[in-house]
């Protein structure tokens, strides 16, 4: 049994990799900028120093003690590397910080993308200027009510409120704050009225000019396309060409994520699969089918070749998102492997991506795309493993053209039915954490649309980059957006059931990694010893069952307050165009859209004063500061957007007291009971200051 896995400890230098940084990233405050290469250099030294001691044995426990130390040596200096790597990805993406205030200010910029949203789009800005900031950041995003004539690569004008990017909306919440950083996003905000078109020179930078060149391409490439093929279809073929999604309507968005098909809309690893694939099967058949170049020249790899240029352009026309970026990595490892006469499909391969990847984007490693991806493919490579013929076993006979297609075509439902399943399988612990949601009916979904996919929008894709130049593309865009429309209409299907989505609480952190230890121990090594994933699967689940819900949960706005008595949720929400704070709190407790629905205030709720009853300690939120003496009661849990006076909460012996410069600098919580009296959990804790959290950008603004 450890004998098969004499090849397999190098699996796990990138597990290493991304460990070191994740935890680079996660800490509090910035690490010491020697701790990366300390590690590595020392874990390297110590790696090399075990490996080459002499030893008069060939074997033994002392042989095998130092392998296993210089294997851990190697792990420290993979994650002093990963660390260094963030190190250095934060650094080169540093800018001015942007605090903002309420007063509204004037914006001028290029139009870079339209990012489209549920409350309307958001123009991403290039800035020029804005008025009153001598160190403005580099891209801004305003949500307007119109864009108008402001296509990508126009200079726009803009006059509206900005603040910094926020942050996590409570305790374990996804920190946009920290992805708009790495994304040098330094300010979103909204604009009053319509942003206005301007006449002003280009960038100075020519990477800059070139970069908005690009977004006008793209932007009347999707024009382009949905003017060939109008309505739903259309919106999302332009979608997945050119990466613009501004032009599918939001019921068509719900749709398609509700159903577990959302994502086929974003540019990742199974359009780059399809692509590619698609490709490369065409350049080799169609070589192979000319006897002077069949005969001459390697077919394969000059089939490999093609598809990695195809694959180069469709990144740049698509808009070389960070999904896009990793699948294109990917995809160079396994097409390099064509090149170098290795396999194509192999544990190694997806290991060399991994390490590439961490190595250009050290910050993907928290995005819920990296994970779900790398995830994904590594479950199926290890199916792949193991359902491979050994080189010694005998070939079956070959069947009669009967039997053989009925062969094939069982083998081929089948192995799409047990890929989506496994596949499916590795993904759902990540969807759980992420989003606190899965989809019902994404394994039926993805089935009947993958075939669509391949064998209808892919091809038809391909034609229409064909005969576009001759002008001749109409015919094939239109029947690839009538395929998207099937598909979309197969997400709406299973997309309207109520019982679509199932939410389920946030599990634990340390539920969590034992889950993704067992999703890693059951791929990387071989035979036997796949099996000691289920003791530590086991104790993720204990953990996860095990683990106590809270009573109370709010964000630092409190836009939206659940209370929990016993199994009965009581919600108290502002009211608004915009429920992003309700729906993603409710998620993360749980409760699917439609139980948020139904869920009603709290009984004793007036305009100054809201009381939720409970036999463990009431809960107040004061909204009127006179009547503050109402909520004054022993063990209480007091919510508050205004200033408390000075010893209030000892005077009253208060549970919990969540005042406004509590919510200022802590953010939303959540507040769980325990035996020892209840336990606060904030969004960001004091002590933490790093570069894209709210207290820092204020203090280097002051």
């Amino acid at each position: 049994m450890f004998a098969l896995q004499r090849d397999r400890w190098i699996l796990w230098l990138p597990v290493g990799m991304i460990v070191g940084a994740a935890a680079w990233l996660l800490a509090a405050r910035d690490p010491p900028i020697w701790i990366g290469p300390l590690c590595f250099v020392l874990g390297t030294s110590g790696a090399i120093g075990f490996a080459a001691w002499p030893s008069t044995q060939a074997t033994g426990w002392g042989v095998d003690l130092r392998r296993c130390l210089a294997g851990l040596c190697a792990l420290a200096a993979a994650s002093g590397l990963g660390a260094s790597a963030a190190q250095l990805r934060v650094v080169s993406v540093a800018q001015s910080a942007f605090s903002g205030g309420e007063a509204p200010v004037r914006v001028e910029g290029w139009v870079v993308a339209n990012d489209a949203s549920d409350n309307g789009p958001r123009l991403r800005l290039l800035v020029r200027s804005i008025e009153g900031v001598e160190s403005p950041p580099r891209y801004v995003r305003m949500s307007v009510s119109d864009a108008g004539l402001l296509s990508p690569g126009r200079a726009a004008r803009c006059r509206g409120v900005l603040g910094p990017p926020a942050g996590p909306l409570a305790p374990g919440g996804y920190d946009f704050a920290r992805r708009a950083y790495f994304e040098r996003l330094g300010a979103t905000g909204f604009a009053f009225g319509r942003c206005r078109p301007i006449a002003i020179e280009p960038p100075p930078s020519w990477l800059d000019r070139q970069r908005l060149w690009l977004a006008a391409v793209r932007a009347d490439l999707a024009a382009a396309i949905y003017d060939a093929a109008p309505y739903r279809g259309g919106a999302i073929a332009a979608a997945l060409v050119a990466g613009d999604r501004s032009l599918i309507d939001e019921e068509t968005n719900i749709a398609l994520r509700d159903s577990g098909l959302g994502h086929l809309l974003s540019v990742s690893g199974i359009h780059m699969g399809v692509v590619g694939g698609l490709v490369f099967a065409m350049l080799l058949w169609t070589l192979s089918l000319i006897p002077p170049i069949a005969l001459r020249v390697p077919v394969k790899k000059v089939a490999a070749v093609g598809a990695l240029i195809v694959l180069a352009a469709y990144l740049i026309v698509s808009g070389s998102s960070v999904p896009a970026i990793r699948a294109f990595v990917m995809a160079c490892v396994a097409f390099g492997a064509i090149l170098l006469d290795r396999p194509a499909i192999s544990m190694r391969g997806l290991a060399l991506a991994a390490l590439v990847v961490v190595m250009i984007f050290p910050e993907s490693v928290l995005e819920p795309g990296f994970q779900m991806s790398f995830a994904a493919t590594m479950a199926l490579v290890a199916l792949f493993e193991m359902l491979k013929r050994a080189p010694h076993e005998p070939a079956l006979p070959t069947p009669g053209p009967i039997i053989g297609a009925l062969q094939a075509t069982t083998r081929g439902i089948g192995g799409v039915l047990l890929i989506s399943f496994v596949a499916g399988l590795a993904t759902d612990p990540f969807a759980i954490y992420h989003f606190q949601r899965f989809a019902v009916y994404s394994l039926p979904a993805n089935l009947i649309t993958a075939p669509i996919m391949s064998f209808l929008v892919a091809p038809m894709a391909a034609a229409a980059a064909i005969l576009a130049p001759f002008g001749l593309a109409d015919p094939a865009l239109e029947l690839m957006a009538s395929a998207l429309d099937l598909i979309a209409a197969v997400g709406q299907t299973f997309g309207e059931r109520p019982e679509a989505v199932r939410a389920v609480p946030r599990p634990p952190e340390i539920a969590f990694v034992l889950c993704v230890v067992a999703l890693l121990w059951a791929c990387l090594w071989r035979g036997a010893l796949r099996w000691g994933a289920l003791p530590i699967f086991a104790a993720s689940l204990a953990l996860y069952v095990a683990a106590p819900r809270p009573v109370l949960a709010f964000d630092a706005d409190l836009r939206a307050i659940y209370a929990r008595d016993n199994d009965r949720w009581t919600l108290l929400a502002k009211e608004g165009r915009s429920t992003f704070a309700r729906d993603r709190l409710g998620s993360m407790l749980g409760l699917a859209p439609a139980e948020i629905e139904r869920l009603a205030p709290p009984e004793a709720c007036s305009e100054g004063l809201c009381q939720w009853r409970r036999p463990a300690g009431d809960i107040f939120l004061v909204r009127d500061p006179g009547q503050s003496e109402q909520a004054c009661i022993a063990r209480a849990i007091v919510l508050t957007s205004a200033a408390m006076p000075d010893g209030y909460a000892q005077r009253c012996r208060l549970g919990v007291l969540i005042d406004a410069q509590s919510l200022a600098l802590l953010g939303g919580a959540t507040i769980t009971e325990t035996p020892l009296g209840p336990r606060v959990a904030r969004a960001w804790s004091a002590d933490t200051q790093r570069p894209w959290t709210p207290a820092v950008a204020s203090a280097d603004q002051e």
